[in-house]
């Protein structure tokens, strides 16, 4: 045989053999991607260009855990799923409610069981008017029930709009601290310390009076402490 052309046919030989191990670590480094969760590093390379081929070819691919994304939701369905028995509209839910029928700020909410089972949230609206909203229990459906000047309060409305904590995430940090119950009402009281008072009741709806406390959450800081009063 010719020198040249079986030296032509030994590079074409080696040449395929390149690109056939290249591909399969492809094909390799795909495959576990697909089958397993986490992060992998991958490159191309065959025996004789592996410096270069690692320098330029390495491709990170992040696959996020399932089970973390659904321990996400889970946490953040929890805070408002605590909030009350199941079935109904939370504390959190219901000053939701109302700031979506009034811009504002948040004053109270109170839980009203007295006929048509309600809550109570009180808003500063923008216009500097006090709005009382009555949202229903079980569908969430808000309604005001009446509106009046509040220019006698000027010190308690920017102590109000001043604080750092709003009535939703005082609501949270109340039951976070206090895991298995339901929040009944929150208010904010600007006297000594600004803080909100939050009332708790059990969340599977045993004895009101016995299972009754109430805490304290600091409006700048919202750590939770307990109520002078309730001990």
């Amino acid at each position: 045989m010719d020198p040249v052309a079986d030296a032509s046919a030994r590079l074409g030989t080696t040449t395929r053999e390149n690109l056939m191990k290249r591909k399969l670590v492809i094909a390799t480094v795909a495959a576990a991607v697909l089958v397993g969760g986490g992060t992998y590093t991958a490159a191309a390379v065959s025996d004789d260009d592996a410096p270069a081929a690692a320098a330029r070819g390495s491709v990170p691919v992040t696959v996020q855990d399932r089970d973390d994304r659904d321990d996400d939701r889970d946490d953040d369905a929890s805070e408002d799923r605590s909030a009350a028995p199941a079935g109904s509209v939370t504390a959190a839910q219901a000053v939701a409610a109302a700031l979506e029928h009034t811009r504002g700020t948040v004053s109270s909410v109170d839980l009203d069981d007295d006929g048509d089972r309600h809550w109570e949230v009180d808003v500063l609206g923008k216009d500097d008017r006090e709005h009382e909203l009555h949202v229903d229990v079980r569908t969430g459906a808000v309604r005001e029930d009446r509106s009046e000047s509040e220019d006698d309060d000027r010190d308690d409305r920017a102590a109000l709009r001043a604080a750092s904590v709003d009535a939703r995430e005082a609501v949270t940090a109340a039951l976070r601290s206090h895991p298995g119950t339901a929040v009944t009402s929150a208010g904010f009281e600007d006297e000594g310390t600004a803080h909100w008072e939050v009332e708790l009741g059990d969340a599977k709806g045993g004895d009101e009076d016995a299972d009754e406390r109430e805490v304290r959450v600091d409006a700048k800081t919202s750590k939770v402490t307990t109520d002078p009063e309730d001990d």
